[in-house]
């Protein structure tokens, strides 16, 4: 046999070969994408089976707001305590009560009564504004980091006063994600394409030369014509390679110009272009809104007067708390609200604290005042570089308070905003590492912390987020708000089936209300660096509904490509930070952390010169 012959049968047997395990790969493939469409449709009923509820919800709050005593009641003029009174005892309302923990009448634009928990503050204003147009609304909104159903109908009573009648209950956790959702995504597709065309040009090659072999053998001699030479046949099959050029893997842009991949954002799959340390991040599109994003860590201090006393906006001294005088309110969370405050001593010695106090609805409340307790208690024992410290805590007249170190410096979400205001590109990629990296030493040791008698206290905080993370002035990286912390130790306790959190960094067994551990803290804290890395949320959606859906879905296949588009380590980090099964992730913080260390060296300075370039005059305002 020539080696002609050899070489042909070599490339047919490839071709063959090649082909059949393309096609396995191709079916794999096909089973993926029907796994995926079996996801898809999974999904689509939830949606249906929410949509539902949702109906039904709007149903009894109609039937709710026909119930005689209430009308009767509001058209007697009954003051806000009667009526609260009557919420709570009364048998008419039992069933109403059972099925909603919270009541609500508006009346013109005043709260008449508000009974049960948590309180919707103001996260009820739109459905009241739509009642108003038609008889009956509903919405889902987050109320104390809770997704509740908020349905509101009119009140035939006083009706010169436009009355609603608010309900609110929790999203039960099973209508997030339908049972037929498995906990894992679909696998990862395997590239086809090229095995598919590599085996169809081998089978082509390999069928060329088999049917050349057996063609006459005049045509054969003349091919092997002495003194003739192979020339003739190189340049034919070489004109033919000269046509099919490589592809420009760098690409081209419309202006003629070259684009390269670094350009869109990050460098391809495998490119050996490293973007770590980098001073020049790519340009990048404008970060998405983050839910329940708190108000600034430290705006500038109002003036104040002689002795240290603050001076209000109207030139009067301000509010007076107990042994503290309030300065600027920061804004006003789930179940406090928060400000900054300074605590004078003598010789003119004076120390600004950010003073979080329990708000005055809830102060009769036992479980918000169990689980506000809760979290002074345990921040209080948390001290460690990378965590916001509790220095107090206390009750002035019924209103329980805590104090924690006031730091002069921006959480990550507005840092992020304002970085690309300046530049229109990411922070650069050792910066974001620099932040994760910190933010699980802090994480490293709050899960390991152990209490007097070497018992682990079993924490997870449960709210790691963008707006938890503070970088001081001085490039410092704090970990704050542990106020819905999962503890051996905590006296209140969530019920189960709920969902607390901040859906755009949530695990996906969190976000199902499932019972969670350390891991899933790591789960979120690999969203917050894909966050820093792109600008972009990993779940974004329309409302806090769909995003929260998409949180108890988890990763889909399309999640999974885009990951593996950002550059090394990126792309491995999160490909196993973001694991659906805890299993598959990292086990500890500090197994997480120390991947990312070798990528993280000068990473405190860079942050202390981002924030002096991007906050600098604001932050020597505040610490002056």
């Amino acid at each position: 046999m020539t080696v002609r012959k050899i070489a042909a049968l070599v490339l047919l047997a490839a071709g063959i070969a090649l082909g059949a395990v393309t096609a396995r790969v191709e079916t794999e493939r096909v089973a993926d994408d029907r796994s995926a469409g079996a996801v898809s449709a999974a999904a689509q009923e939830g949606r249906s089976r929410l949509d539902a509820e949702r109906h039904r919800l709007e149903r009894s709050v109609v039937a709710a707001a026909q119930v005689k005593p209430l009308l009767a009641a509001l058209d007697n003029n009954v003051d806000g305590p009667t009526l609260v009174d009557l919420f709570q005892s009364e048998d008419w309302w039992n069933d109403i009560r059972r099925e909603f923990p919270v009541t609500r009448v508006v009346v013109a634009s005043e709260i008449l009564a508000t009974t049960g928990s948590p309180d919707p503050g103001t996260n009820d204003r739109d459905v009241v504004m739509e009642a108003r147009k038609n008889p009956v609304a509903s919405a889902v909104v987050t109320i104390n980091n809770r997704p509740m159903f908020v349905v509101a109908s009119r009140l035939a009573a006083l009706t010169e006063r436009n009355p609603v009648l608010v309900l609110a209950k929790p999203v039960d956790p099973a209508l997030l994600v339908p049972t037929e959702i498995q906990a894992s995504a679909p696998a990862p597709r395997r590239p086809a394409d090229f095995g598919l065309a590599a085996g169809a040009l081998l089978l082509v090659l390999g069928g060329i030369a088999m049917f050349a072999l057996g063609r006459p053998s005049a045509q054969n001699d003349r091919i092997a014509t002495p003194g003739s030479t192979a020339r003739e046949n190189t340049l034919k099959f070489g004109s033919t390679a000269q046509k099919q050029h490589a592809p420009d893997v760098a690409g081209s842009r419309p202006d003629g110009g070259s684009m390269r991949s670094t350009d869109a954002g990050f460098s391809a799959p495998g490119s050996s272009v490293s973007s770590v340390g980098s001073t020049h991040p790519p340009l990048a599109p404008a970060p998405l809104a983050v839910l329940t994003t708190p108000a600034p860590v430290g705006p500038p201090r109002r003036p104040t007067a002689p002795g240290g006393v603050p001076v209000g906006e109207d030139g009067t001294p301000g509010q007076t708390f107990g042994r503290y005088h309030l300065l600027d309110r920061l804004g006003q969370g789930g179940m406090a609200d928060v400000f900054t405050a300074v605590a004078h001593g003598v010789e003119g010695f004076s120390r600004v604290f950010v003073l979080k106090r329990l708000r005055p609805e809830l102060s009769q409340d036992k479980e918000a005042i169990a689980q506000f307790v809760d979290e002074a208690r345990m921040q209080s024992n948390l001290v460690h570089s990378n965590i916001v410290p509790v220095f107090d805590f206390g009750r002035v007249a019924h209103e329980y308070f805590m104090t924690q170190e006031y730091i002069v410096g921006r959480d990550l979400v507005r840092l992020i905003a304002r970085y690309y205001e300046h530049s229109q590109r990411t922070i650069t990629p050792r910066l974001a590492y620099y932040i994760a990296h910190e933010t699980l030493q802090a994480l490293q040791y709050a899960h390991t912390k152990r209490d007097r008698d070497g018992q682990p206290l079993g924490i997870v905080h449960r709210d790691v987020s963008a707006g938890n993370i503070i970088v001081s002035a001085q490039g410092e990286v704090k970990l704050a708000d542990f106020g819905i912390v999962k503890s051996n130790r905590r006296t209140s306790k969530t019920q189960m089936g709920m969902v607390k959190g901040n859906a755009n960094f949530m695990s996906p067994e969190q976000a199902r209300g499932h019972s969670v551990d350390a891991r899933a803290d790591l789960f979120s804290v690999a969203l917050v660096l894909y966050y820093c890395l792109t600008n972009r949320l990993f779940y974004d959606g329309d409302n806090d509904l769909d995003v929260l859906y998409k949180a108890a879905t988890g990763p889909t296949s399309d999640d999974y490509d885009l990951i593996r588009r950002l550059p090394s380590p990126a792309s491995d980090v999160l490909g196993r930070a973001l694991a659906p099964d805890p299993s598959d992730r990292f086990q500890t913080a500090a197994e997480f952390a120390d991947v990312l260390a070798p990528h993280v060296g000068g990473g405190k300075a860079e942050a202390a010169r981002v924030m002096q370039t991007l906050f600098g005059d604001e932050l020597r305002k505040e610490a002056a």
